[in-house]
């Protein structure tokens, strides 16, 4: 690679807990140094580079990994955030965001599930995901079934613009003549030791939500297939590099040292574990604290959030 080049590189596993691992890896090891605009005086470059990321079984077991930022019950609630619009409500009114960083509003700007459900244009509003679901239905092989984030009027002015950009999505038939749900998404920037693992939990419960709407549409199952990550940026900032690196002065062993001294089962869980924890992780997170705390959550997400949890108490319901 010649210098200056922003390397490309290639993750291929069976889980989510493989891939992240593989990334983390790969781009710690052959990613490029560069600076980031939420660097601190003292913080080192990030190590940086695209990313194209495949998970073959998303959700295969073990589904989760334990390095994480966030504790399990918050990880419940991201992702009622992603798929049902749990707090599509904290965002702050459209004359605000226009404001961009004028704005004393320091509430949020964008949801991806209000970006992807209810995408505005002029007075329009869109639900992508439906229109997704509808393409795919009425012609399974259409390569036109996709769904944006980006607002060009809106980001651009903000700090904080988003991450994820587009959602792309194919049936395919497989041997039995069956359908099975492929399903790609493509990223302007990304965390990837603190953000990218819950966004692929929460994307792909997403991707199974949209592939059960498609199924009642056609009248027969429809597979979850595999899921592809695409990442313009996925890096690790300078800052997490002391939690990489580990601290042998203290005895603190570096990420790797950890992959290496504990089996995969010690360093993932299973959804059956982790279901629990979803439910309510007794630390005031999950679904049922969620519900009670949020008492300005509208009535249609509270609805669909309650929903969920009532799958969730059955024995078969997949985290």
């Amino acid at each position: 690679m010649q210098a200056g080049q922003i390397p490309i590189l290639h993750v291929d596993a069976d889980t989510i807990p493989r891939a992240y691992e593989q990334a983390i890896r790969e781009v710690w090891e052959k990613g490029i140094s560069v600076r980031t605009e939420y660097d601190r005086a003292d913080d080192p470059p990030s190590k940086d580079a695209t990313v194209v990321i495949v998970v073959q079984e998303p959700f295969a077991q073990p589904r989760f990994h334990r390095s994480f930022a966030d504790g399990l019950g918050g990880l419940a609630e991201y992702v009622m955030e992603v798929v049902h619009g749990a707090h599509d409500y904290w965002v702050k009114p459209l004359e605000e965001i226009l404001k961009g960083t004028e704005s004393q509003d320091k509430r949020w700007t964008y949801t991806y599930h209000g970006r992807l459900f209810e995408y505005r244009v002029e007075n329009s509003v869109i639900d992508q995901i439906d229109a997704m679901i509808n393409k795919l239905a009425g012609t399974y092989y259409t390569r036109r079934a996709q769904a944006i984030t980006w607002n060009p009027k809106l980001d651009p002015p903000t700090e904080d613009p988003p991450c994820l950009q587009r959602i792309w999505g194919r049936l395919c038939e497989d041997e039995e003549g069956g359908y099975v749900f492929n399903m790609n998404t493509h990223w302007r920037s990304r965390d990837l030791f603190k953000a990218w693992f819950e966004n692929v939990i929460a994307i792909t419960t997403l991707m199974r939500t949209i592939a059960e709407e498609i199924g009642k549409k056609v009248n027969s199952p429809v597979r979850v297939g595999r899921y592809a990550d695409i990442s313009d940026s996925l890096h690790i900032y300078g800052s997490y590099f002391r939690e990489i690196e580990g601290d042998p002065e203290k005895g603190i062993k570096s990420f790797f040292e950890k992959l290496e001294s504990r089996s995969f089962e010690e360093r993932t869980w299973y959804s059956d574990f982790v279901k629990p924890y979803f439910i309510d992780d007794g630390l005031g997170k999950g679904l049922k604290p969620m519900l009670e705390r949020e008492t300005e959550m509208p009535a249609d997400v509270r609805q669909a959030i309650d929903k969920e949890l009532r799958m969730m108490e059955e024995d078969d319901y997949i985290v």
